[in-house]
């Protein structure tokens, strides 16, 4: 999963750091990042690469540490540049989804540095007085400094579920997911519900179903929606016939073990638990 990054150490105590030249650069737009054009994909930039584009020395970076893997931090740009509107030539601002086809570290590591950087730029003013708001210094949070107001990240829990229906399994595909393969019943957490009622309340909602023997499988940050999900198995509770809620799902289906492909395990907890029940014929 997009966390497991053995034997890099991921370290995201909060602390106050200044960059080398070698460390990442997230410069983030509002809704999308900066990224440098390689070999046909897309790579982080490094603080010194932004700074030489600009003739900047490392005496005039602006911006804050966010964290680091390994030896390596992740920077996020707080200069005007943020907001301009082009990229320079060989750069292009990207949607987060872009980080999934990265290696690793710099898919950890951009997914979560523009969960920050996210969360940070919905918060430039006040929600209780409007006032102008400051980071932190002591802790990941946003303060305003008129009414003593504290904000801090943004992470929403989701659930997601693997029901088995024999050596059948309950399979979805969300009309806003661009993949076109199927992948199992998910969805946010709702004020006052615990996550096994949010499991069932979910699958009914999506697909008209019942379910029982709800079991924890793991977990794992999604930082694409800012949220932590927790993966659940069930097992059908009665009827198996499928009521789609068309606003949410273009498919639903009952697919038989033999019939799933393989999927890759590396990056979502929804593939690990198709690959869980597939090999457990």
């Amino acid at each position: 999963m997009i966390h497991e990054i053995a034997p890099h150490v991921f370290n995201n105590e909060f602390k106050i750091a200044d960059p080398k030249a070698t460390d990442f650069i997230i410069r983030y737009n509002g809704a999308k990042t900066l990224l440098k054009k390689v070999d046909g994909g897309y790579a982080i930039p490094r603080v010194g690469e932004l700074l030489a584009l600009e003739n900047k020395a490392l005496a005039d970076f602006e911006g804050h540490y966010l964290f680091s893997i390994d030896d390596t931090a992740f920077f996020l740009d707080d200069s005007k540049a943020t907001f301009e509107a082009e990229a320079p030539s060989g750069y292009e601002y990207m949607g987060n989804r872009t980080f999934r086809a990265m290696a690793p570290v710099e898919r950890l590591g951009g997914a979560t540095a523009t969960h920050i950087a996210h969360w940070e730029s919905l918060n430039k003013f006040c929600g209780r007085c409007g006032n102008v708001t400051i980071r932190g210094d002591k802790e990941r949070s946003i303060i305003c400094p008129k009414c003593g107001n504290i904000v801090y990240p943004r992470i929403s829990p989701v659930v997601i579920v693997a029901v088995h229906n024999g050596d059948k399994l309950l399979m979805a595909h969300n009309i806003d997911n661009p993949n076109p393969r199927l992948f199992l019943i998910s969805g946010f957490v709702e004020v006052g519900e615990s996550l096994e009622q949010a499991v069932h309340r979910e699958v009914m909602e999506e697909a008209g179903l019942r379910v029982k023997n709800v079991r924890y499988f793991s977990s794992q940050p999604w930082a694409f929606s800012d949220s932590l999900i927790a993966g659940f198995t069930a097992e059908l509770d009665g009827d198996d016939t499928i009521r789609m809620q068309k606003e949410e799902l273009s498919e639903a289906m009952w697919v038989k073990r033999e019939d799933i492909p393989e999927y890759e395990t590396d990056v979502s907890i929804s593939c690990c638990l198709i690959e869980d029940f597939r090999h457990k014929a």
